[in-house]
């Protein structure tokens, strides 16, 4: 029965709790890389670079993935704790993850077309959020793999990527 509560012993909750302020360890750097980039999107020296509505989007998703995992965890330390959540947390880990890859490609695009001393302090001051972003994702996986275990966080990420995928049957 997927939808029927999941127990959690002592440790795993403790486990849970550290992945939670990893968590919320992180809510001021995603912070800093929306503010940042919503200041290279508005600036009248970066504005224009074709690609910026999607860098912008891009970064959003990951934002959201930081924000959907800490939302879960919280869920989790409650009744809510089931099958399904434990899906929801690893599809929001998932869109940090590959959104932060995105992004980071997509400011190369959008980096070429720059111009003006303060907008190429912008591209920089990102390019550093987005270095401890890298950082910061390696910890919540290593918290992740430590609550559900390496080899069962890992097949359930591949779970859920088939649960999205298009079947090529």
């Amino acid at each position: 029965m997927p939808n029927k509560s999941l127990e959690m012993n002592n440790d795993e909750r403790q486990r849970l709790m550290e992945w939670w302020f990893t968590m919320e360890a992180a809510k001021p750097m995603v912070r800093r890389l929306m503010s940042l980039i919503t200041e290279l999107r508005v600036h009248p020296e970066s504005s224009h670079a074709d690609g910026m509505i999607l860098f912008y989007r891009a970064a959003s998703e990951i934002s959201y993935g930081y924000a959907g995992v800490r939302g879960c965890i919280r869920r989790a330390f409650s009744n809510e704790y089931q099958v399904s959540l434990r899906m929801n947390m690893i599809m929001c880990h998932s869109f940090a993850e590959k959104f932060s890859v995105d992004t980071k490609v997509l400011l190369e695009r959008v980096a070429k077309q720059i111009t003006g001393h303060d907008a190429l302090q912008l591209e920089q001051k990102i390019r550093e959020t987005l270095r401890e972003n890298d950082a910061m994702l390696k910890q919540i996986k290593n918290k992740a793999d430590a609550f559900f275990g390496r080899d069962q966080f890992h097949s359930l990420q591949e779970k859920m990527k088939d649960s999205i995928t298009l079947s090529s049957k």
